[in-house]
């Protein structure tokens, strides 16, 4: 009876320690924040508030903007802070705010990687395509599959 309390308790708990652990920081400084290009103005299509996913700090805003160069971008601004004791974030456009690891089952075109973020405040991602069919900014450990924050684009 005792193991079996333990095995339904215990367990559970220890896997979800382990796979945040899988998404620990492996660096103490952290790499240079994405810059914008020089000499563009953009247009913003969409933008959102990040709301904080599995109990990490996170906030602040986010755009998808258009440059005079063509291309979309994820714009962080100023204001955008989580706990990146991960080391990194995966940055995704998605579908909806559930899982990415959720969202790719049940079809992959559900979301869409745009690259690595390693610090808080104002930076940007060149996205690869286009941003229209998708609804919300994902921040995502891409190590322990686990979502740090969302925001639905509006």
């Amino acid at each position: 009876m005792e193991k079996r309390i333990v095995s339904r308790i215990v367990l559970p708990a220890l896997a979800a320690a382990l796979a945040l652990a899988g998404c620990n920081k492996n660096t103490d400084a952290p790499a240079p924040a994405p810059v914008a290009p020089v000499g563009l103005t953009y247009t913003t299509l969409r933008q959102g508030l990040v709301m904080a996913q599995g109990g990490v700090s996170s906030g602040g805003m986010v755009a998808i903007a258009k440059g005079s160069d063509g291309i979309e971008y994820v714009q962080f601004k100023d204001d955008f802070h989580s706990d990146f004791h991960t080391g990194s974030l995966g940055i995704y456009l998605a579908k909806s705010s559930d899982l990415v690891k959720n969202q790719r089952a049940a079809n992959p075109a559900n979301v869409l990687r745009v690259g690595t973020i390693t610090q808080s405040g104002a930076q940007q991602l060149a996205i690869t395509g286009m941003s229209a069919s998708f609804s919300h900014v994902i921040l995502h450990c891409d190590a322990a599959q686990y979502n740090f924050g969302a925001a639905p684009l509006r």
